[in-house]
């Protein structure tokens, strides 16, 4: 046999399996938001304040009006796209299916936008009013703040859960509480006696490896270290966010579309390219509170 004439019948075989860099694959806040359908430039979130009832005495008496608040909170549409070039001289032979592989790589980076959305809305200025023209803070809107820099714990948690009891939030509505926090977060709840051991709970957390709910709220966590965190970190202190599932709104107004389409201007090159229209904002101060920790 000439030498050399087995590397003639050597090929490359590519897998068809790619890898993908570990990374936030779907929205984690969906199933603990609001969402309404947005038509108009602007979405305008209509509430009801508490009217309390007037004791009539004696007989034949006028009628006297009650008063109610009514608020109103402005969601501004935002758009957010991501788009890939895809250039048949790169991928032919690499990829299987390089189209699909694209187009699920651009739908997880716009996922992780709806979960940004949802944490940016938690603590910003809302705009109120008929026109809009009133701007609320967090503070100014009744939110809460718990000082958990010392460290989270079991006590601090408690102390979120009675700050919705004292403002009658949760006691009557059927709705869920999450806190959404990090790996740090994480690791100081795992060494709270109270949340991991049998004379506590059955939730078998040690077995399981993660504490995913106490004190009737669910926990959801962040990366810290992504390339964009979702939870933001100043001066050192993240801010966490507990909330309830009326705490959030998010208005679509285009849900995420996926397009594969041919660039003639560029030589044998296709891209792949998602779009999605939405904003939030938060209904209302009281459900939803800030968890300082120590980043």
């Amino acid at each position: 046999m000439p030498q050399g004439t087995i590397d003639n019948v050597l090929v490359t075989q590519f897998s068809d399996m790619i890898h993908v860099k570990s990374q936030q694959i779907k929205a984690r806040t969906r199933p603990y938001v609001q969402q309404k359908k947005m038509t108009g430039d602007v979405f305008a979130y209509d509430g009801l304040g508490t009217v309390e009832a007037a004791e009539v005495t004696g007989r034949v008496q006028p009628t006297q009006f009650s008063e109610i608040d009514h608020t109103r909170r402005k969601i501004a549409r935002r758009r957010f796209t991501v788009t890939l070039p895809i250039d048949d001289m790169d991928v032919r032979g690499a990829l299987l299916n390089p189209e699909g592989k694209y187009a699920e790589a651009v739908t997880r980076a716009v996922e992780r936008v709806f979960d940004k959305v949802v944490a940016e809305a938690a603590f910003a200025d809302v705009l109120t009013g008929r026109e809009f023209g009133t701007t609320v803070t967090f503070a100014g809107d009744g939110g809460l703040t718990v000082d958990a820099t010392a460290g989270l714990t079991y006590a601090k948690l408690l102390e979120g859960k009675q700050n919705y009891i004292d403002n009658d939030v949760g006691t009557d509505l059927n709705e869920e509480f999450v806190l959404l926090a990090t790996g740090d977060e994480h690791t100081a709840l795992m060494q709270q006696t109270n949340l991991i051991s049998g004379d506590f709970s059955r939730q078998f957390v040690v077995d399981k490896g993660m504490i995913t709910r106490a004190v009737g709220i669910d926990l959801v966590y962040f990366a810290a270290n992504a390339t964009n965190p979702i939870l933001g970190v100043s001066g050192g202190t993240r801010s966490n966010i507990l909330m309830s599932s009326r705490g959030i709104c998010v208005g679509i107004s285009k849900d995420m579309s996926i397009k594969i389409s041919d660039r003639p201007d560029y030589v044998d090159t296709k891209q792949v390219q998602i779009v999605i229209i939405l904003g939030a904002v938060r209904t209302e101060g009281a459900l939803v509170q800030k968890v300082t920790t120590t980043d």
